[in-house]
């Protein structure tokens, strides 16, 4: 491994992760939660405090149509026209009109037109993710980022409105993203600590659609796909490329524009700070939500042009650790693969079926 700030910065934060998350319709299902459940009834305090930010999270979200129209996938759109049911014409029409109000304006509330815009949003939606009433009297577990070395790749597996998968990740590595905050909750936060309780579907889906976008550059670099690279590049870029019929050239093209995408603000962006361990001061970083540590594990990847491979089970890649590896590494808190398990189970009910067991 190189000997570089990436392989060699310090960070020590933790998740707080929950046994199950839920799709709420809307956020006055919060007068139901057990706020503060040393109290036989809910706190209104703590209720109005999260209906209040949770109001206005989509709100204060910047770019947001800019965003999802520039820098999400054709296939993710498709899946937003179905999930609002607005025909993708229709949807582009909205996303390009909003676009344009959301440069026009300095996109805070105070801004009459742009409040507007947003509030009128087809995307505006009351829908949220959060921890279920029930999973929030029983703090469930914490894991180290240091220890989560595939949540890039697992995170790359969501797939936009697939309330399925991501209410798995939830459980496995805690909400990608969110609001995060303890009030209401009996825990008190240390500064290290990542938590997200609840959240709104729109924004946190905006940010797997571009994440999603994001990594399949980073794939088509490792695995050095050039056909799959053409297919990727817009037709008025092709024309710069010198030579579009060398490989190389396409994929130099790519890691260039994969490193445009890694210096946007909303990716590889960390905080940083120092500590002082084992007598010696040393390089620290902190990650405002796993978005931002899977850009950094990106990053990190890309400086060792590290190996990736297609898992045996699920089909997605992996980064490879010792040369015999075939699945996708255990997740937290796990000592086994889950697709190597998954994968073996299926075998041997194929061979039971046929009969050879």
């Amino acid at each position: 491994m190189k000997n570089n700030f990436l392989n060699n910065v310090h960070f020590e934060q933790e998740v707080l992760v929950f046994d199950d998350y839920n799709v709420l319709e809307e956020v006055d299902l919060l007068n139901s939660y057990p706020f503060d459940s040393y109290s036989s009834t809910p706190d209104l305090h703590y209720v109005n405090h999260w209906k209040k930010i949770l109001k206005k999270q989509f709100v204060s979200e910047k770019n947001f149509h800019g965003d999802l129209l520039y820098r999400s996938s054709k296939s993710n759109i498709e899946k937003w026209a179905k999930y609002t049911n607005i025909s993708v014409d229709e949807l582009l029409k909205i996303l390009e009109k909003n676009n344009l109000k959301e440069k026009e304006s300095n996109q805070i509330e105070e801004d009459k037109d742009y409040y507007e815009m947003k509030s009128e949003s087809p995307f505006n939606e009351s829908s949220i993710l959060g921890v279920t009433p029930d999973a929030m009297q029983n703090l469930s577990k914490k894991y180290k980022l240091q220890e989560a070395s595939s949540l890039y790749t697992e995170l790359a597996k969501l797939e936009v409105f697939d309330f399925n998968s991501l209410l798995r990740f939830s459980k496995h590595f805690g909400m990608p993203s969110g609001l995060m905050d303890d009030i209401g909750f009996d825990i008190e936060l240390d500064g290290n600590c990542l938590f997200f309780p609840f959240t709104s579907i729109s924004v946190l889906n905006k940010k797997i659609a571009i994440y999603k976008q994001d990594f399949e550059w980073f794939k088509v670099i490792q695995t050095k796909n050039a056909t799959k690279i053409r297919s990727m590049i817009p037709e008025s870029d092709l024309i710069l490329i010198n030579n579009v019929d060398e490989n190389e050239a396409v994929v130099n093209y790519a890691k260039h524009h994969l490193t445009l995408l890694l210096g946007r603000l909303d990716a590889f962006n960390v905080s940083m700070h120092v500590e002082f361990q084992n007598g010696s001061f040393v390089p620290g970083v902190w990650f405002s939500d796993l978005f931002n540590f899977a850009y950094f594990q990106i990053a990190k990847a890309l400086s060792n042009n590290v190996e990736v491979r297609e898992c045996d089970n699920c089909g997605y890649i992996f980064e490879v650790t010792h040369k015999r590896q075939r699945f996708c590494p255990p997740l937290p808190h796990r000592k086994r693969s889950s697709c190597e398990m998954a994968y073996n189970n299926r075998l041997k009910r194929e061979k039971k079926l046929k009969g050879e067991i």
